[in-house]
């Protein structure tokens, strides 16, 4: 029988109501699975480790780190590992493990609820279930595996507060799609990955901007200081910027000088910035910035983080921004 190690790191999954007003309460989690799946461990020899157990609002590089580092001391004694998190910054983690496991050789499957193990009409089960069969499949990559289908984690979003579907990838297909059995698309299954080491380190030394019709580049203009590293604006469309004055694109130009990187990326879920596309968008690359393309804004500002935490060349930071690291950004594999 193949080994799964899983990991908890809190969210909805475990929660129980605690009374009087039935506010949801870390639980004991082995207890859980043991009482409400105990069929989980027809699938696989199953351990469980929890590194911390919190919401996930409260998770970001420091919970990363410990992820990366327990993943690294047990990966080699397990066939595929499941990590139970919090759905709110599930994709998060999942771009920034995708990013530090570059030479990941099985399966790492995040995955999570949206109502609690204890709860009737829970979607837990189903999720864990998937998780951990999928877990014991020839993956190689940093998954999540929710409402029955089974997406690469640096291009997944999520959809919905509500829905037991809610995360989608959006310009990436599924890797496969659970009912009766596993239909696994193996021909999307990412085999080649760049040969690059990063630390777990993080410079979150980065504006991220939504534009929104009427916004002012003015106001961010005392930001662009010494800590700021690099700016990352959701343009309209394919990457357009306002274009009625040259504001915006004197706001890039200014933050260049001032050597901080410029990336323009889409408010759209689905398609590509392309800042060649259209004439604002050429003003605002002539200005000095950088498409993201078709990554998802959650891989991207990870993605950005972690390349500034590794490196200081602005050049080298660019290079890998523009360039696949794991799947995350360019044509199906």
């Amino acid at each position: 029988m193949k080994r799964v190690l899983i990991i908890h790191t809190g969210g909805t999954f475990g929660m129980t109501p605690a009374e009087p007003d039935k506010t949801l309460q870390p639980g004991k989690i082995e207890r859980h699975l043991d009482e409400y799946i105990p069929s989980i461990r027809e699938l696989a020899e199953i351990t469980i480790k929890i590194p911390f157990n919190l919401d996930s609002s409260n998770i970001g590089p420091h919970e990363w780190k410990r992820l990366y580092s327990l993943i690294r001391e047990e990966m080699n004694e397990y066939d595929g590992m499941v990590i139970i998190h919090g759905t709110d910054t599930l994709v998060y983690s999942a771009a920034a493990l995708s990013f530090l496991l570059l030479d990941l050789n099985k399966p790492l499957i995040l995955t999570g609820a949206q109502r609690p193990l204890s709860a009737l009409r829970s979607d837990a089960h189903g999720n864990l279930i998937n998780s951990v069969e999928l877990a014991t499949y020839d993956i190689p990559e940093v998954l999540i595996c929710f409402g029955n289908k089974l997406f690469r984690g640096n291009r997944t979003k999520k959809m919905s507060i509500e829905s037991f579907q809610s995360f989608d990838s959006p310009n990436y297909p599924p890797l496969a799609t659970i009912g009766l059995g596993v239909h696994l698309n193996s021909h999307y299954i990412l085999r080649k990955k760049q040969r690059l080491t990063l630390k777990p380190e993080f410079d979150s030394g980065i504006l991220s901007l939504r534009l929104f019709p009427g916004l002012r580049a003015e106001i961010f203009l005392p930001l662009l200081n010494e800590r700021l590293r690099a700016v990352v604006i959701d343009g309209f469309g394919a990457g357009n910027l306002p274009a009625v004055t040259d504001e915006w694109f004197d706001f890039i130009a200014l933050a260049r000088r001032k050597d901080k990187l410029v990336f323009v990326g889409s408010q759209s879920a689905h398609g590509r910035s392309d800042l060649s596309l259209y004439a604002a968008g050429r003003l605002a690359q002539k200005a000095g910035a950088s498409s993201l393309t078709d990554m998802t804004r959650e891989a991207a500002l990870v993605k950005l983080m972690l390349l500034l935490g590794n490196m200081v060349d602005q050049d080298r930071v660019l290079h890998y921004m523009l360039s696949p690291l794991a799947g995350e950004s360019g044509e199906t594999d």
